[in-house]
């Protein structure tokens, strides 16, 4: 069963991954994300508390910002399917799990 749905989605999946529109949205996501910390961090009462949320928000912002600028450190390394592992997956056959004994 879980051979069968992991072959819908990536049957049903642009093959286009890091599209425009995916980067925008997640790197503005972070970036606000980032904005939202450092709102908070400057609530906190306790310096170690302040300083521990501003990194945080440093880290979400710096975060957003590469994925923005499409940094290549964020990228997945491609990997290309051999004749015989698409034939694997395109078998009916369930998982190992779910296999009856």
């Amino acid at each position: 069963m879980i051979g069968r749905l992991s072959l819908w989605y990536r049957d049903n999946v642009s093959q286009e991954v890091d599209c425009l529109a995916c980067r925008l949205i997640s790197g503005f996501g972070l970036v606000g994300i980032g904005a939202y910390l450092l709102v908070q961090s400057k609530k906190r009462p306790k310096l170690f508390e302040q300083y521990t949320m501003k990194s945080l928000a440093a880290a979400a912002g710096l975060l957003g910002v590469a994925r923005l600028a499409d940094a290549s450190f964020l990228k997945a390394p491609a990997k290309e399917l051999k004749e015989e592992e698409t034939k694997v997956l395109k078998s009916s056959k369930d998982h190992e799990f779910f296999a009856r004994r």
